[in-house]
Parts: structure tokens; C-alpha cells; sequence
């Protein structure tokens, strides 16, 4: 049940409600009316749209809900934000407090994800001890199969046997960093944007975490250990078989401080116009 419910005495009939509805199965008689529950998504723009707060929808409401005015940061803030983003390669020991894990989540699970499916599955490995046992398994995989030439020979193989052999003579983790936390994020096959819905959950998740001082790393070294090299890892971690893995990425307090945004030039803009 959507528990769709309408304050009259808030309501002005405006009719953004049904205007901005996906399906359009908002209808104003008096009131605003969902007409075929079926068809509903439960994107919740019918709540967000209101001006005067009126509508309620599977037991949200206006006054559980943050206000957008005088709440959202100035342009100049997200371009420093969005600028000053690093890929961080070197993290300190200490783990992120719980808290912070799941206000990291939380606010990823609002990335739009296509027809609102919230397909996306998170799995994460949170505690460093586990990460340093799976760290090690894989080492060790990787050494046994180099050695009995069991390994495929492509170039995703060639640059995890260079990670390999990077650990072994340098003692420096290509794969994991030191870092004290990794996520893979994975969508059924069959949804309707897998690949989408994965990559735009990492990118909330890596924005939220700059803003709170945590560093992030997509991680291809790692994603294509688990999901290429040596795929039964994948049930070992719980992806379910039909899940469609969009990456990894590991997290933690970083051990390096940037100081300042790096300039990129203009964008490679493709501009066309259309002459039929």
C-alpha cells in the first residue's frame, strides 16, 4: 500500500503533484488521487514537489523531510567540492567509526537508479581484520597461480601480475592500499541501467565521503581480481550470480592531505546542431 494521503487544509490544488508524476497517474479530483497504484515507482516526487508540504506517501511526509531552501550549498562550494576530489591511494590504519559507514550508505542509497528499481546491491567488508585476511587470500592465489602458469594471459592479468609482484618485491599493496574498508557494487543483469545505477551510487557514495574528510579510490585492481581472475570470490562475498558487478572502490581516513584544486583545461565538447 502507497498510503497516499492529502491534507486538505494544506492543500492549495495547484496540481504539481500530477504534473511532475512519471507515469502521470496523479489526478486531481478535488484532490489529488493516485489513480493506478500499480503504475507508481515510489520515486516520492509528488512529496518533494509540494509547495505546501500537503502530501504523504508510504508513511513519508514533508515534516520528515530536510527543506531544499536555504539548505543547499552555494555553486562556488560544490566546484571546490567536485574540483578538489582525489583518488587516494595511501590510508591510515584506524577504521572509519560505524557512524560514519552508515551515513556514507544512507545518503548513497539516493542516487537515482533507472525506473527507480533501487536494484543496487552494496557489499561491503568493514572490519580491517576481515580486509586483511581477504587481502591476503588473494595474494596468495595470485602467487600459486603464477607459479603453475594457471593465470589468463590478457592484459587485465598482465597488470594484476604486476600488482603481485609489486607486493612481493616492494612490499607496497597495488590492490588494496592499506586502506581499511571496500565496497563492490553490483545491480541484477537484468535491471533497467545495471551499469548506471552502479557507477552513479559510487559516484554519491565518493562525494558525500570528500565532503566528510574520507578518501576513495575506484578500485579496477581489486574489481577485476574478484570478478575476472578469480570469480568464485564473488559467491565467497555474497554477489548474488546474476548481478552485474559495476566496480570496487576502498575507503578510509586518507594518510595524504591535498591542498589545493588541479586545472584541467577546457572539456572536449562534441557541439552539433541538427539541420534534419
Amino acid at each position: 500500500m502507497l498510503n497516499f494521503t492529502v491534507d486538505k487544509e494544506l492543500c492549495v490544488l495547484c496540481g504539481l503533484c500530477a504534473k511532475d508524476c512519471v507515469f502521470g497517474i496523479i489526478e486531481l479530483d478535488d484532490y489529488p488521487q493516485i489513480k493506478n497504484e500499480k503504475k507508481c515507482i515510489k520515486c516520492q516526487h509528488c512529496l518533494a514537489v509540494c509547495p505546501t508540504g500537503a502530501l504523504s506517501i508510504m508513511g513519508n511526509t514533508a515534516e520528515g523531510s530536510t527543506p531544499l531552501k536555504g539548505n543547499l550549498p552555494e555553486a562556488d562550494q560544490v566546484e571546490v567540492l567536485l574540483k578538489g576530489r582525489r583518488s587516494v591511494r595511501t590510508y591510515k590504519e584506524e577504521p572509519l567509526e560505524a557512524a560514519t559507514i552508515e551515513k556514507l550508505m544512507e545518503i548513497a542509497w539516493h542516487a537515482p537508479t533507472g525506473v527507480n528499481s533501487q536494484s543496487v546491491l552494496v557489499t561491503l567488508m568493514d572490519d580491517p581484520a576481515d580486509v586483511k585476511k581477504f587481502s591476503d587470500e588473494i595474494y596468495h592465489r595470485l602467487e600459486e597461480g603464477i607459479e603453475a602458469g594457471s593465470l589468463p594471459e590478457t592484459d587485465l592479468a598482465h597488470y594484476i601480475k604486476w600488482a603481485y609482484r609489486m607486493k612481493k618485491d616492494t612490499g607496497m599493496d597495488m590492490i588494496f592500499r592499506g586502506a581499511p574498508h571496500f565496497i563492490f557494487v553490483s545491480s541484477p543483469a537484468d535491471a533497467p541501467s545495471p551499469t548506471a545505477d552502479t557507477h552513479i551510487f559510487m559516484s554519491y557514495f565518493e562525494i558525500m565521503a570528500q565532503s566528510m574528510g574520507v578518501g576513495t579510490l575506484w578500485n579496477g585492481f581489486l574489481k577485476y581480481t574478484v570478478d575476472f581472475i578469480f570469480p568464485d570470490l564473488r559467491e565467497k562475498l555474497g554477489i548474488p550470480e546474476n548481478h552485474q558487478v559495476g566496480y570496487a572502490m576502498i575507503f578510509g581516513r586518507p594518510a595524504v592531505k591535498y591542498q589545493r584544486t588541479v586545472n584541467r583545461g577546457a572539456a572536449n565538447v562534441n557541439r552539433v546542431t541538427w539541420q534534419g
